[in-house]
């Protein structure tokens, strides 16, 4: 970045340190006869910015035309279409369970969909060198439409598998392009307040639970597929804009390379060890103490080579890549980097775990009635990208307080996350402000952590800084949201039949009839008009009904402890 356009605060981040890249000579179109240039640098990153050019970076008045002004709205809907079908995914689980008759493994769809964000993440900075930014936009508009269309007209588990994991391969380059592209065409100073304006974007997605509610009780036929069907629309709408309208002149690390040597420069050993060891490790999670008990050899053995797999990727990484995934210029001389990704793992698992079990409060510790549930809903996701669109403004504001502005979210994120523990069915109104402001420090470190690593490195590195920051964030939520379910799972198992039972007895079951009654009243409530079972009363019913919210409760606690 341009000295003239940083505050002092940025400047003190960086060092430079003198090391060497390669430029190539382009006059001739054979890759293979590009000739090759030294030139001094840092580990083959440009940090002076020498090579900038105007209206497509940090340096210099950025020039707003009219298409430009519309790839920017585009850009903006980009990085909102990449997020809005996980969105309707999470909040349509039990209703795409009892569509397709499954008894378990839903929790599979968001995994899906986040731990393919986290494998293309790395890789999108080196696709968009090799074919530029505009056609992997464009393609990951498609990827994301694809996949929309699969979650729309699945009528088998593994197509929805299919679909959300094909989404996710989009969101990726989805998400990072939305991000990057709109913080390389303002100068330094405002790209809070551009990634604020990107955030803003979600705005009409926060009811998302509410429209989840709404049309999944509708008799049209469609029910939970309207969501798919409408972040198709959505998406389909954006890349065609994009085609219209984005194009963009690249700075990026691959500046004066050529294909083959970009292509030379791949991590593809770090990206299989990282990859396969992180998806071992989440298949072991996901089914410990909940389909195999923690002792097997099954959740062992997957844990153990997933885990031995991750330590082989970091050792890799540090003494042997000659081409990391993560570079280490990205963290020279300044600890700001490396705090923003901490940050960015602990808002992904606290994100992942607010956007995936606050469907289940609102329906299962209270009233199920379809338009509460998502009015419910409606508190928590608002204040999510109002925190997303304050503490962005806030870096741009108070520029020298990148530190205490993530600090406090962190401290909101943390404090009002845990406080959650305290719910039960008799609290509600508490909840509602404890989830709201859970939610607004989690806004407040999900994109903003983004944006303080993308402030403080060089423009070449804004691609990578980005990238990195989204797949640490949703390795964080697939890591978290695997973690939480199987507590989840695990004490809803022991809790549901014995708190049904308990509030049973007290209406009046008698104890000769609990087994039976429990039995039916969990799996197939409907027979129990018609079952002879003694002592069973509208009562017994109702009591039996509160007793599995007091169940739900009492699990969905130890979710926020840990969270």
């Amino acid at each position: 970045m341009a000295s003239d356009t940083i505050h002092p605060d940025y400047d003190k981040e960086k060092q430079q340190v003198g090391h060497h890249i390669e430029h190539a000579n382009t006059h001739t179109t054979n890759d293979s006869a590009y000739d090759l240039q030294q030139e001094v640098t840092l580990s083959g990153v440009d940090m002076k910015n020498s090579h900038a050019l105007k209206g497509d970076d940090s340096d210099g008045k950025v020039e707003w035309s009219v298409r430009s002004i519309f790839a920017a709205i585009f850009l903006a809907a980009l990085y909102t279409g990449s997020q809005v079908i996980l969105y309707f995914t999470g909040g349509s689980l039990s209703f795409i369970e009892e569509d397709l008759g499954l008894a378990r493994g839903s929790a599979w769809l968001p995994t899906a969909n986040i731990l393919a964000i986290a494998a293309v993440c790395p890789y999108a900075g080196y696709l968009q060198d090799l074919f530029g930014k505009r056609y992997i936009a464009l393609f990951g508009s498609f990827c994301i439409c694809l996949g929309c269309a699969l979650m729309g007209s699945g009528h088998s588990f593994g197509q929805l598998l299919a679909g959300m994991a094909i989404s996710g391969a989009g969101a990726a380059t989805g998400e990072l392009t939305g991000l990057a592209g709109l913080a390389e065409v303002v100068p330094v100073k405002y790209r809070g307040y551009s990634l604020a304006l990107v955030t803003a974007f979600v705005l009409p997605f926060c009811p998302y639970l509410l429209y989840v509610e709404l049309w999944s009780h509708n008799n049209d036929g469609i029910g939970w597929r309207w969501g798919p069907w409408c972040a198709l629309i959505f998406n389909g709408i954006v890349g065609i804009g994009l085609a219209l309208t984005y194009f963009p002149q690249n700075q990026s690390r691959g500046d004066g390379f050529s294909r083959r040597a970009i292509l030379k420069r791949i991590d593809y050993t770090g990206g299989v060890l990282s990859i396969t060891g992180l998806t071992l490790f989440l298949v072991a999670l996901q089914s410990g103490g909940y389909t195999h008990p923690w002792a097997s050899a099954y959740v062992l053995c997957t844990m153990l080579i997933g885990l031995a797999l991750i330590a082989a990727w970091v050792v890799y990484e540090a003494k042997y890549a000659p081409y990391p995934m993560v570079p280490g210029e990205l963290f020279s001389g300044q600890r700001i980097v490396a705090l923003a990704y901490i940050v960015a793992f602990s808002a992904g698992m606290n994100f992942f775990s607010i956007l995936n079990f606050f469907p289940i409060t609102f329906s299962s510790v209270y009233t199920p009635v379809p338009v509460s549930i998502g009015l419910r809903g409606l508190g928590p996701a608002l204040t999510t990208a109002v925190g997303a669109i304050f503490f962005n403004a806030a870096l741009s504001r108070f520029p020298g307080h990148t530190r205490e502005v993530l600090l406090l979210a962190v401290s909101i994120m943390t404090g009002f996350a845990g406080a959650l523990a305290c719910m039960t069915p008799d609290n509600e109104r508490v909840v509602l402000f404890l989830g709201s402001m859970a939610g607004f420090g989690v806004g407040g470190v999900l994109v903003p952590a983004a944006t303080v690593a993308m402030l403080v490195c060089p423009d070449a590195l804004i691609t990578t800084a980005a990238a990195l920051s989204l797949s640490i964030r949703t390795v964080g939520g697939s890591i978290g949201y695997s973690i939480y379910y199987n507590i989840f799972a695990g004490k809803l198992t022991t809790n549901l039949p014995k708190y049904t039972a308990q509030y049973a007895i007290q209406a009046g079951l008698p104890v000769e009839s609990v087994e039976a009654f429990v039995g039916l009243f969990l799996t197939v409530p409907e027979e129990l008009a018609t079952a002879d079972i003694v002592g069973v009363t509208p009562a017994v019913i109702q009591g039996a009904t509160i007793g599995t919210r007091w169940a739900y409760s009492e699990s969905l606690k130890y979710v926020w402890v840990s969270a």
